[in-house]
């Protein structure tokens, strides 16, 4: 009888591309997972509080793909809740859509301006609810800055947008009156893609508002901005180059700049 030669070489073989290939595997389908809940939840991470501040419909919802669809409905009670004068469950639910749907610039832009505006201004006014006045202001002033912090966190989420910088520079420059800050939030924003070319006068435009009447700054700002454009962008932008041209000689007139130092001497 012949002996049947069982073949070790082969099997050590096939067991090590086993070995070796299992946690190649295991990384790519953890991977694979991952992207499939990036894609499914938009970076949304469904926590246990998440789920408690929805309903169980909602949250299916948000679990069967449809987060989008679910931050729109919250959103109704964030106007619902505005009409029932109820500022902290407004808040709670800006959170919440702004967890549902990090990327959308419009949540963060609109539940700051909810807060930092319309809450902020009608606080301040409501004499029904609140007869002393320095409560009322200091009301008015915490909700500025619930707003600030809707605007701060959109940007965390959304570096790149150049309309949260802009609305957080006009809280600043409007309902804080630090033109110093608000300047530099504007110049933050010009300096993103798709930002309106206005932004980036309104630096030097806050430098010198009669109230922070920096005019030295501004002065340096109008400059920084003339001499930043090339002979082509100078002719491109002549519309509103001649306003440059304008607040320097203003503030050169101003400031009794010496002739040799003045970037328009006649």
């Amino acid at each position: 009888m012949t002996a049947v030669r069982f073949p070790w070489p082969r099997v050590a073989l096939i067991a090590l591309v086993v070995c070796l290939w299992a946690p190649i595997k295991l990384a790519w389908e953890i991977g694979l997972e991952r992207q499939q809940d990036e894609l499914r939840y938009h970076g949304v991470v469904v926590t246990r509080q998440l789920r408690d501040q929805l309903s169980q419909g909602l949250t299916i919802g948000v679990l069967a793909g449809f987060r989008n669809i679910v931050a729109d409905f919250v959103w109704l009670d964030v106007t619902v809740a505005w009409e029932k004068y109820e500022w902290f469950k407004m808040d709670a639910l800006i959170n919440l859509v702004t967890s549902l749907e990090p990327r959308s610039i419009l949540f963060w832009d609109n539940g700051g301006w909810q807060l930092a505006w319309n809450v902020s201004i009608f606080v301040k006014d409501d004499v029904v609810h609140q007869p002393n006045e320095l409560r009322r202001l200091h009301d008015a002033r915490f909700w500025i800055y619930r707003g600030l912090d809707v605007y701060q966190r959109g940007i965390e989420n959304n570096p790149t947008s150049y309309k949260l910088w802009e609305s957080m520079g006009q809280l600043y420059q409007n309902r804080l009156g630090d033109y110093y800050r608000a300047a530099w939030c504007y110049g933050r924003a010009s300096q993103l893609p798709g930002a309106p070319v206005y932004l980036e006068r309104f630096p030097a435009i806050m430098m010198g508002n009669q109230f922070a009447h920096d005019d030295w700054k501004a002065y340096e700002l109008w400059k920084e901005l003339w001499f930043r454009l090339t002979p082509a962008q100078r002719l491109e932008k002549a519309h509103w180059q001649e306003k440059i041209i304008s607040n320097i000689r203003q503030l050169e007139n101003t400031l009794k700049v010496p002739r040799e130092k003045r970037v328009f001497p006649n």
